[in-house]
Order: structure tokens, then sequence, then C-alpha cells
């Protein structure tokens, strides 16, 4: 597991019902300018769009560069999880970077992560994936309380050092997938594609339980002998439209990032015998759910206020998710 001086990149973008998202995304990538050695390409994964989705990408690819291809790919399987295992069969990059259409990249993001995996060749030898800071794009002016909930929705700035995320301290965190670059193979060696449990939101069918689905992939990359790293230099802009600081929409997305805990718990321990994940699930069922009184108590006498809201339902869904994913069986569903 070394890394190879010598490699190309795939950036892939998952998309679903993004014909007015997409053009930003496409636009920013058609100016990067990264070193002229180097080989890439652009794949979209169209996730069972109900759109003009394909009429704009074949549009882009009628005026393309023509030093860069530019691939389409439908993927009728709803979920995020089944379109970037689309992606990355498709790849034809020894690295792929996840983009996805509310993402928007700066002009030097490819020239940024080109230096940080040429840099590793010597310095990091087991990198098998890395990323960097996520920044807002708001639309309008953004609520006062925004930093409060900002990792909701996947906006943070992790620091301007380089750093490896460790794999032996509590509670311990990976990288989103937006704006992140991973290893193909390293992604195929370590990702149990037959035990993965979180499917991805599926807005066609208005169902946001399986989120937090990126993480859990990236976990088992994490318990691998591969390294996951912070690379500070490295940054996207996540295009953030006004009803995306509603409490309604907030409170659902607290709602569905508790739901998803028990399946990212169950990937940091790479748990997959059945005894285990049963005594798990009830011991953290009785934990999570002392905590959900506690906080219950706590915040009686402020029961409206937003992020208490937000709080309340994400140990909601905490204290519920052992039952929901012990209780399917989905083994094989997400199987490339």
């Amino acid at each position: 597991m070394s890394s190879d001086p010598e490699f190309s990149i795939t950036i892939a973008i998952c998309t679903y019902n993004g014909a007015t998202r997409l053009p930003q995304v496409l636009e920013a990538l058609y100016r990067q300018t990264p070193p002229q050695a180097i080989t890439w390409e652009v794949l979209i994964v169209d996730n069972n769009s109900t759109d003009d989705t394909a009429t704009i990408v074949a549009t882009y690819r009628q005026h393309w560069r023509d030093d860069v291809p530019l691939h389409y790919h439908f993927e009728p399987r709803q979920g995020t999880t089944y379109a970037r295992q689309r992606a990355f069969r498709e790849a034809h990059g020894t690295w792929v970077g996840l983009l996805d259409d509310d993402n928007i990249p700066p002009l030097d993001w490819l020239t940024q992560a080109i230096a940080f995996i040429q840099a590793s060749t010597i310095e990091r030898p087991q990198l098998g994936a890395f990323g960097g800071n996520i920044h807002p794009r708001f639309e309008t002016e953004p609520p006062p309380e925004f930093d409060r909930f900002a990792q909701l929705l996947a906006v943070y700035d992790r620091g301007d050092r380089a750093f490896p995320y460790r794999r032996n301290v509590p509670n311990r965190i990976v990288p989103a997938a937006p704006g992140s670059f991973i290893r193909r193979c390293a992604w195929f060696e370590t990702i149990p594609f037959d035990r993965l449990r979180l499917g991805g939101r599926d807005e066609f069918g208005g169902t946001f339980i399986g989120a937090c689905e990126d993480l859990e992939a990236l976990f088992y990359l994490q318990n691998s002998t591969w390294e996951i790293w912070h690379a500070p230099a490295l940054y996207v802009l996540h295009h953030i439209p006004p009803q995306r600081c509603t409490r309604s929409y907030l409170i659902k997305i607290a709602r569905t990032s508790g739901l998803s805990n028990h399946a990212l718990r169950l990937a940091r321990l790479g748990c997959d015998r059945h005894s285990e994940m049963l005594w798990r699930g009830l011991l953290y069922f009785i934990a999570d759910g002392f905590k959900l009184l506690a906080h219950l108590w706590q915040t009686r006498k402020q029961p409206n206020q937003m992020m208490v809201a937000c709080d309340r339902a994400a140990h909601l869904g905490r204290w519920l998710s052992p039952l929901i994913y012990s209780s399917i069986a989905r083994m094989g569903r997400h199987h490339p």
C-alpha cells in the first residue's frame, strides 16, 4: 500500500434533479487548471432524476474542453450510496474526488488536491483518503444562529494544519465525502458493500432516514491500514438555499442524523457479528434513553427554541436508531 507517483483523477458528481445546480459546478470544473501532466476526467452520476439533468449534461458535453472527458451515467437505484458506488465502478482514475451538485470548488481545488497527493508519496504513503473544509455559500443573509447548526448542513472548518483522522480516540470523526478524495483501490478493499446499513437520502421517495452514508463508508476505510487526512488548503463551497435554514428542515436533518447513529457506531467498531450487534444495540438503547430523558428535563422551560428542538430530535433519533437498524436485514443491498 504505497503511493504511486503516477496517478489519475476522476471527479465524480452525484446528482438528483440537479438541472438548476449542476451548471455552477460544471463551470467551476471547466475552469480548473491543474498541471498538464495529470490525467483527469469528470463523471456525472444521475441518481434517478426526473428533471432536465440529462439534457443539461448533454449540452455541456457538446462544448466541453477537449483535454478532459465528461461522462454521464444514470443510476436508477435511489440513494447516494448507490450513486457513489456507481461512480467508483465507472471511474478510470486512481483517485476519485467526490462532489454533490451543490458543492462549488474554487478554481485551484484540483491543483491543491494534486499537490497533497504528490506530497504524500513520501510523507504519507498510507494515504487512502483526504478531505478539506466546507464553507457555506448562502443565497440570502444567514440566520444569526447558523454556527450552532452548521454541522447539520455539512459545513465545518477543521483548521489550517494537516492532521490524520485518528482511529484510537473516543467519538472519532472523518471528513464528509463531498469535497474529499478517495483512493479507488482503498474504497474497494475496505468498504463492505454487503453490510452497509445507510442508503443515503431517497429524495425521490421522500425518505431521509439513510443520511450520513458517506461517514459510514469512510469509517470502514478508517478501520483499515489506510489513513485519512485533513488537507487544510482544500475546500469547497456548499450552496445553501433559504429553505435549508428553516426550522422544519433542520429538525428533520437532526432527526435523520440521530437515526443514523447506530449504523455509524457499528461501522466505527467494524461490527458484523449478529449477536454482538444485538447486545450493543440494547446497551445503546438504554443509555440513549437516559440521555433523552436528561435532555427533556434540562430543557423543559425552553422547548420551542430551534436548537433545543433540533437537539431533542437528534436525541430521539439516537434512542430509536438501534431498533431501526438492528431489525432491518439489508445484507447484499448495496453490493456493487
